[in-house]
């Protein structure tokens, strides 16, 4: 009987180290989601604050395209050769602009993609230290099952004696 209980024991204190152990992984995980959790939210809002910039850049860029188009049609109407060399600088100018607004927005959407790739990497990484803590979380449930049964089987050696 002695050498049952000490199995028994020596069994139950094993798993309470595995619950210990687990709790201690759990904790990890619970910080380094947290802190991924973060970043997530973070880049989420350079994102979208990116996003409103590009949006108003694109509207820079509409207005930009009829105007060109207005002094297109001007060029097109000019009577003198005044008017004419006129809307053509103008015409130039908008032009030089609206090549400038396309540049910066080109380098505003390849940040765009940046963040969104980076974003995408920091979801996965939560993605899959949630799922390692929901199988450390079930490996901690059956391990507290397992001590339950020791310790009820215990309790029902000691009554029997």
């Amino acid at each position: 009987m002695k050498k049952e209980l000490k199995r028994t024991k020596k069994a139950i204190e094993e798993l309470l180290k595995v619950l210990g152990d687990t709790e201690e992984n759990l904790d990890d995980l619970d910080q380094a989601i947290t802190k991924t959790h973060e970043k997530v939210a973070k880049l989420e809002e350079e994102v979208m604050a990116l996003v409103t910039k590009m949006q108003r850049l694109e509207r820079k860029i509409h207005k930009k395209l009829n105007k060109i188009a207005k002094v297109k049609r001007l060029i097109l109407k000019a009577d003198t050769d005044r008017k004419l060399k006129m809307y053509e600088k103008d015409y130039d100018r908008l032009v030089e602009e609206l090549q400038a607004l396309e540049k910066e927005y080109k380098k505003l959407h390849k940040k765009y993609e940046e963040l969104v790739l980076k974003e995408e990497k920091a979801l996965e990484k939560e993605m899959a230290l949630e799922e390692e803590a929901a199988r450390i979380s079930e490996e901690q449930y059956h391990a507290i099952a397992a001590v339950q049964e020791a310790m009820g089987r215990l309790s029902g050696k000691l009554n029997r004696y």
